[in-house]
């Protein structure tokens, strides 16, 4: 008979918070330079794909049409129906890839719980009003731009009044984006740092979100907009909040862009004003309704002294993927510049 105190396995040791935050720390690391990889692939197949389509109306016979150089060779409906695919299969395969991968349930990844009428509508409209006010930072970065020289104007698309051409252009800009990007970030990138922390994830992913566009301008906007969308996620773990914050932003601005384009400033004035007017009254009765029903939704995690935010965004981003995604993003913004 055995008579030692301690079992055949040894005694236990509690490991030190330290040593824990360490591993944690290491492994945070190589799920960060997974996510960011994977950010780029996205990247680079979303703009390749216009290119292989190029490739493929070539050898099928197809003659390019330059009458509008801006379409690059397409007719404009190619042009938005090449754009729309490249948007869904870029972002979309490659998360779902990572989600294979890595052997994630898509129902873990992907939240759809049931979170109630009330409080889904309140998220949705704090939500939106927050983007609305995004744009005042944004704006103030475009200034500062134009003040050392810049254009400071934002990329756009090619466009014509053709109904077929602005009923893809809505598509392309109201209703993919906030489908696949929803997916992406608040999927692949918010599912995989909630592990080190909601407000850590929720922070980082907005990062993410804010570097992927590519310029200083829409980079602000996006973050915020990137850490509303986060948050109401995580409160709801549900993906409709965000989706329809993200529908009605990205729809809010192409109704602000065709009222200027069929009925000229005045009108876009009229509109934007409005419309602003209505959501942040609804945005504001929407916090006082969420601050009230929800004690913790506006509260942050408690603090790891051995694990930081300082440390985990450093663990975020120094790591081969995520310093790729700093330089790309850094070169895209420069060459915006102009």
């Amino acid at each position: 008979m055995n008579n030692s105190p301690y079992t055949q396995y040894g005694p236990y040791y509690n490991v030190h918070p330290y040593v824990e935050a360490q591993n944690s720390k290491r492994e945070l690391r190589k799920t960060s330079n997974a996510v960011c990889w994977t950010l780029l692939v996205a990247m680079f197949l979303m703009t390749g794909f216009l290119y292989v389509c190029v490739f493929y109306l070539r050898a099928v016979g197809y003659t390019h049409d330059y009458t509008n150089s801006d379409f690059q060779g397409f007719t404009p409906v190619l042009y938005y129906l090449a754009n729309g695919a490249g948007y869904l299969v870029g972002l979309a395969a490659p998360a779902l890839v990572f989600f294979a991968a890595r052997h994630i349930s898509l129902s873990s990844a992907l939240p759809f719980e049931k979170a109630g009428f009330l409080k889904i509508g309140a998220c949705v409209f704090f939500g939106t009003a927050v983007c609305m006010l995004a744009n005042i930072p944004a704006n103030a970065v475009m200034e500062i731009e134009k003040w050392f020289g810049f254009s400071g104007e934002l990329p756009e698309m090619p466009l014509t009044g053709d109904p077929p051409v602005l009923f893809l252009y809505f598509l392309t800009i109201a209703v993919i984006p906030p489908l696949v990007e929803e997916l992406f970030f608040r999927g692949v990138v918010l599912h995989s740092l909630r592990k080190y922390g909601d407000g850590f994830a929720v922070v980082g992913s907005a990062i993410l979100f804010g570097l992927y566009h590519g310029n200083f301008v829409q980079m602000v906007f996006a973050f915020i907009a990137g850490l509303v969308m986060a948050l109401v996620v995580v409160r709801t773990n549900s993906l409709w909040p965000s989706i329809l914050i993200h529908f009605f932003n990205n729809g809010i601005s192409f109704a602000v862009e065709m009222s200027q384009r069929f009925g000229g400033d005045q009108m876009a004035d009229y509109v934007n004003n409005t419309v602003v007017g209505v959501v942040l009254a609804l945005g504001v009765a929407s916090f006082v309704y969420l601050l009230v029903k929800d004690k913790k939704f506006f509260h942050s995690d408690g603090v790891n002294p051995y694990f930081r935010l300082s440390a985990k965004l450093n663990a975020l981003f120094f790591n081969p993927g995520g310093v790729a995604v700093l330089l790309l993003t850094l070169l895209s913004s420069f060459r915006y510049l102009s």
